[in-house]
């Protein structure tokens, strides 16, 4: 869920430097197509619906669906996508699957006794991450930790989004999203950037709505362990989860610190007093204090 939120998010700074680098497209303009109502709830959309107006002026649709795992049902999925597109916009598609992390299983058709189905496989795995940091604009850099070497490049590429001539949003959506996408390849990434960049990332859009949408998925987890394991230690561990989040997000590193002796806290009613004061709290002394009081 937090990988697809900060691939839509550097996206939207980035579709056609994204689509010609990687989808080796000639756009001149992208421009994101709005969903239509869905005939049923079955119907999927693609990760991202783009119009692009190619260099000799034609049009055509570009779906691009961001992965970061691989599962069996993606082609048929992916078909399921383009058929659907097809039959609505009247325009050429082409279709791209952008996937994060290396699996056995990957394969780039669909085939059965009457269909037989290719889409376009990209594989950020395979690309060269000091080409990109060297000849690629600022707003692809947030993928540089998928890409091959891409560890050994993070500084580099968090001081080029910094010292970018672009909006101060700009930078904190893409230093952000670079934060969470490097949390496939090493926790490390992201607790070094938010332990840097906190000040700016806190102001990007991905960082709120992954917040916000941490506590929630914290508690539904919770009640989905707890139908499993017991609804009391369910809960319990769905507030952990999501107190560990906000405080890697809100105070990093040094919030992290204060995870251990959050865990021995056995009452639900205090998880939830200390998940509620992540939320409100100005600094981290705050919830320090609440944790000795509880």
């Amino acid at each position: 869920m937090y990988y697809d939120i900060a691939s839509k998010v550097i996206l939207s700074h980035c579709k056609e430097p994204f689509l010609s680098y990687f989808c080796k497209l000639p756009v001149e303009k992208a421009l994101l197509v709005d969903p239509r109502p869905q005939e049923t709830p079955s119907l999927r959309r693609s990760d991202f619906v783009l119009k692009a107006i190619l260099a000799d002026g034609s049009e055509m649709l570009v779906l691009l669906e961001f992965l970061s795992s691989w599962k069996d049902e993606i082609p048929l999925r992916t078909l399921e996508c383009r058929i659907r597109h097809v039959l609505q916009e009247n325009l050429p598609v082409k279709t791209f699957v952008i996937l994060f992390v290396p699996s056995s299983k990957v394969k780039d058709f669909y085939q059965d006794e009457e269909v037989h189905f290719k889409f376009n496989l990209v594989k950020l795995y395979e690309v060269s991450a000091a080409e990109v940091l060297e000849k690629g604009p600022e707003c692809l850099l947030p993928f540089l930790p998928l890409f091959k070497d891409g560890e050994n490049f993070i500084d580099e590429a968090e001081q080029k989004i910094y010292q970018a001539d672009i909006p101060r949003q700009s930078k904190a959506d893409l230093l952000t999203g670079m934060a969470i996408l490097g949390g496939l390849v090493s926790q490390e990434i992201p607790l070094k950037l938010i332990q840097r960049r906190r000040d700016l990332m806190i102001q990007s859009a991905a960082y709120e709505i992954i917040k916000r949408e941490g506590y929630e998925e914290g508690l539904k987890e919770g009640i989905q362990k707890g139908i499993e394991q017991g609804m009391q230690q369910g809960i319990r561990q769905g507030l952990l989860e999501a107190i560990e989040l906000g405080l890697k997000l809100k105070f990093g590193p040094e919030g992290i610190k204060l995870y251990p002796a959050i865990v021995k806290i056995e009452s639900i009613d205090s998880l939830r007093a200390i998940k509620q004061a992540i939320e409100v709290a100005e600094n981290i002394y705050e919830i320090e204090r609440l944790i000795k009081e509880l």
